[in-house]
């Protein structure tokens, strides 16, 4: 066969095969086209999740220690209570950025702490209790007064989320009356400040009551006026000695059985006048002279010695 046939020959097997290999450029372009929108590769999407961890609020422990005591306002007198409490706090995925104790309920922390365990005193405002009276015990005539005020402590970690403990109820007795003879018993610090320093400073004027001396067990005895200072004196810091011609000396208390102080405030104003009288015992009939006795938180400050009629 001649060359120029075997050329033909050739050509016309190798013009069918270059078809395929045009294709095949084409489809190279066209993928890269799907990735290349306007110059710029578009990232694939992957479409799987991932599930957020739960975040673990802080965990607290409390305790109160002891009980409410008496706290003292610029007049002396009680006007708060104040206890001791404890408290242990963690986070275990974080950690705590607010705790503290709420006094009051109100929803804010009154006594903030930054430390994971420690001990505070909190001190709670008597005006803010609930007041509540109960009869207590056998004795059903004993009428008790009661001032409560529930705390709380709470614990916010740095994902917002809170703990609290339990609402603690404190209850603190600050009185007891007898119903049968109107005493009341208090104890609180119901005395504003001292007028004297020195107790000797008291002065008293004592004088012969105008009811006549007899042998009866009912008979008025003196009479005693606080002379001086503007404060009142409490009952507690005093006591007041009756010695008369029968039976010897007798500590006159309010309402006393034998010598009694004839007096339901609760305490000794100023200017004010106390009698002393017979309750239940003949102390004394006008034969002979008597004696008065004043103690101030058991300083002898008056003694006077009259002749009773």
């Amino acid at each position: 066969m001649r060359n120029d046939q075997i050329f033909v020959l050739m050509l016309v097997v190798l013009l069918p095969m270059s078809g395929c290999f045009d294709g095949g450029t084409t489809g190279v372009g066209e993928a890269e086209g799907a990735q290349d929108s306007g110059g710029e590769n578009t990232p694939s999407t992957d479409t799987s999740t991932t599930t957020a961890t739960p975040n673990s609020p802080p965990v607290i422990s409390v305790e109160t220690m002891g009980t409410l005591a008496n706290v003292e306002g610029s007049d002396c007198t009680t006007t708060a209570f104040e206890i001791e409490v404890r408290h242990a706090m963690t986070d275990w995925d974080g950690s705590i950025i607010s705790a503290g104790w709420d006094v009051n309920l109100d929803g804010v922390i009154d006594y903030p702490t930054n430390v994971s365990e420690g001990y505070m005193t909190v001190e709670i405002p008597m005006n803010t209790m609930v007041s509540r009276t109960a009869n207590q015990g056998s004795i059903s005539y004993y009428e008790y007064e009661y001032r409560e005020q529930s705390i709380v402590f709470g614990a916010q970690d740095d994902d917002g989320a809170w703990t609290s403990s339990e609402l603690i109820k404190l209850s603190k007795t600050i009185s007891y009356t007898n119903t049968n003879t109107g005493v009341e018993t208090s104890y609180l610090d119901l005395e504003p400040c001292h007028d004297f320093s020195d107790v000797t400073d008291y002065n008293f004027s004592i004088t012969d009551h105008s009811d006549i001396a007899s042998t009866g067990n009912a008979d008025y005895l003196v009479e005693i006026t606080r002379t001086n200072g503007q404060a009142g004196l409490d009952w507690s810091r005093l006591r007041i000695v009756f010695d008369g011609d029968n039976e010897g000396d007798e500590v006159c208390r309010i309402n006393n059985y034998r010598c009694s102080i004839v007096e339901t405030t609760s305490l000794w104003e100023a200017g004010a006048t106390i009698t002393l009288q017979e309750s239940g015992s003949n102390l004394h009939s006008g034969e002979r002279d008597a004696q008065v006795e004043i103690y101030i938180d058991n300083i002898l400050v008056e003694s006077l010695t009259l002749d009773l009629q």
